[in-house]
């Protein structure tokens, strides 16, 4: 007996393609055991089979490997979902398969025929692994992460990296298991390989900036070269430790973009004091520096010292300008290409 869920999956493929005035026939030939196969009549009498993929839950490791059956297979392929991310159907486009969900959203090239739609509204399926994972609070899951892109060549064996960050196997098998499902990893003889970071920290920078962080804007009389040396300054004097991010910090590693405004990590118990030494005033507008809270380690892990200058590492700048507005994006993708793909 047929499900509803498949039908629901075999009426949005039918309706898209019984909509082009070129099609003469469109109609199921018969179910088969991973989808069903359809025939399509062109008004031109010419005919062609689709070989569909029918699957309730799709990741972009399963369509990897459906792209890899259907070179086996003769006519055209095609995925069907309920929802179909902008990551698998990239994937699926780069690899000439075709991609229908069941809110109207598709992609079809074959046979002089041209499908395609997307923005339809398609409620994501919750994904709980990326949000324990990317979350700001799953310190141990992130620090893992970090870990990988300090250098995003390097081969890791399970027992080395939990080593290495002093957790449990078990924590960084859940962390590679949702990568290597994501496609944004490799299971090697010799280990375990990040495979295109990029996709990795844009999905992160997504989950990361969904929650607002506290942070306290503040404004100084001072010209930044004259506050960005009482930073400097403010460790001698006070002991107190501070750590560029943002625009201000990613110029240290490329200076792409001119900022007008400080963002800086300081620990919690030390930001009034800071703000004192500073002689900052917090106000709601027109902030010219914004102190973060360093609420745990993970955000300075491999900071660096440039010029004289503490700064948090290339991986927490892209995370941390990914949130800001106007040329964050530009900034964050311009370290990513020089400091983190190498």
């Amino acid at each position: 007996m047929m499900k509803l869920d498949d039908r629901k999956g075999m009426e949005s493929v039918g309706n898209k393609f019984l909509q082009l005035p070129n099609i003469q026939r469109y109609e199921i030939d018969r179910k088969t055991k991973d989808g069903f196969i359809a025939s399509v009549e062109m008004d031109d009498g010419f005919e062609f089979k689709i070989y569909a993929f029918l699957m309730q839950q799709i990741y972009p490791s399963t369509v990897m490997k459906l792209i890899e059956k259907k070179s086996s297979d003769k006519g055209v392929c095609i995925l069907v979902s309920p929802y179909i991310s902008d990551r698998t159907a990239q994937i699926c486009k780069e690899n000439g398969m075709g991609y229908f969900d069941y809110a109207g959203n598709c992609w079809f090239v074959g046979h002089s025929i041209y499908l395609h739609e997307k923005g339809n509204k398609n409620p994501q399926p919750k994904q709980c692994d990326a949000v324990s994972i990317f979350e700001r609070s799953s310190v141990v899951s992130t620090l893992i992460l970090r870990e990988f892109f300090i250098d995003v060549n390097r081969v890791w064996k399970l027992k080395h990296l939990s080593e290495k960050i002093g957790c449990s196997i078990g924590q960084v098998s859940k962390v590679m298991t949702f990568l290597i499902r994501n496609a944004w990893a490799v299971k090697k003889a010799e280990g375990y390989a990040i495979l295109e970071p990029g996709s990795v920290l844009r999905e992160w920078s997504k989950i990361y900036g969904k929650k607002e962080v506290l942070s306290y804007p503040c404004y100084s009389l001072d010209n930044l070269s004259v506050l960005e040396g009482k930073l400097r300054k403010l460790k001698q004097d006070m002991g107190i430790e501070s750590y560029l991010t943002g625009l201000s910090g990613g110029v240290r590693y490329t200076p792409v973009v001119r900022y007008n405004k400080i963002h800086v990590y300081i620990a919690p118990e030390d930001i009034r004091e800071a703000i004192d030494y500073l002689e900052l005033k917090e106000v709601d507008s027109g902030a010219n520096v914004i102190i973060f809270p360093l609420e745990n380690d993970s955000y300075i892990k491999d900071w660096r010292i440039i010029e004289g200058d503490m700064v948090v590492s290339p991986l927490q700048i892209y995370l941390d300008s990914m949130q800001l507005k106007g040329r964050g994006e530009e900034m964050a993708e311009a370290v990513l290409n020089k400091e983190i793909i190498k």
